[in-house]
């Protein structure tokens, strides 16, 4: 059995190139920035330390 060296040798780690492959694809889903997901978390996580001193 003889193992020869690849010619593709502009490719990186199998690894990497399947987690690029997997986010450079489009679901077609909301779209929601970082900071909006942040806020609405701070925001709820707030509401529920409200609820739990007031309740």
């Amino acid at each position: 059995m003889k193992f020869t060296k690849s010619t593709n040798t502009s490719s990186g780690p199998s690894s990497a190139i399947g987690i690029m492959r997997f986010t450079d694809t489009d679901t077609g889903g909301p779209k929601m920035s970082p900071e909006f997901v942040v806020a609405v978390s701070v925001a709820f996580a707030l509401i529920i330390a409200v609820m739990h001193f007031l309740g």
